[in-house]
């Protein structure tokens, strides 16, 4: 029988030999939004979806670390049609960019899985420092922000 507390995996990893990048469409006003944009500093990528349960507990998480840390980047990424992800964060704003993507993007970031929430966390060179299946909690992404550089 599997269990979520099974499936809830935080994993570090080693860096990847090249920096990692992405140039997404703005759900939350127009243009791009890069990854490069935030060249030397650490970034918070949280891959959500609309209909995903564990996706939409973990927000108020990410919504208040983005508040209370407003030098540290954090980066909503949603998995999920435009229409859906656009009337969710009607609903529900969040204190930090949200882009659109496809699951294809997901393997880049090292869930082969593509299961969501997957929240990845890249150093100041873009390179992943450590990365997590399933929902964060504040200690975890404290902990975690501070290891991979952030402030």
């Amino acid at each position: 029988m599997t269990r979520w507390p099974a499936l809830l995996l935080a994993f570090a990893c080693q860096a990847h030999a090249a920096p990692l990048h992405f140039d997404l469409p703005r759900l939350d006003g127009d243009g791009q939004l890069r990854l490069n944009q935030f060249r030397g500093q650490a970034v918070v990528l949280n891959f959500w979806a609309s209909n995903c349960l564990p996706c939409i507990q973990e927000l108020p998480v990410l919504h208040a670390y983005a508040a209370s840390q407003p030098r540290q980047r954090v980066i909503g990424i949603a998995v999920d049609t435009r229409p859906a992800a656009q009337a969710y964060l009607r609903r529900h704003p969040a204190s930090y960019p949200q882009a659109l993507s496809s699951p294809a993007l997901l393997p880049t970031f090292g869930n082969q899985i593509k299961g969501l929430p997957y929240t990845v966390i890249v150093n100041s060179q873009h390179r992943i420092c450590t990365r997590r299946l399933g929902p964060v909690d504040a200690a975890w992404l404290a902990k975690a922000v501070a290891a991979c550089g952030g402030p």
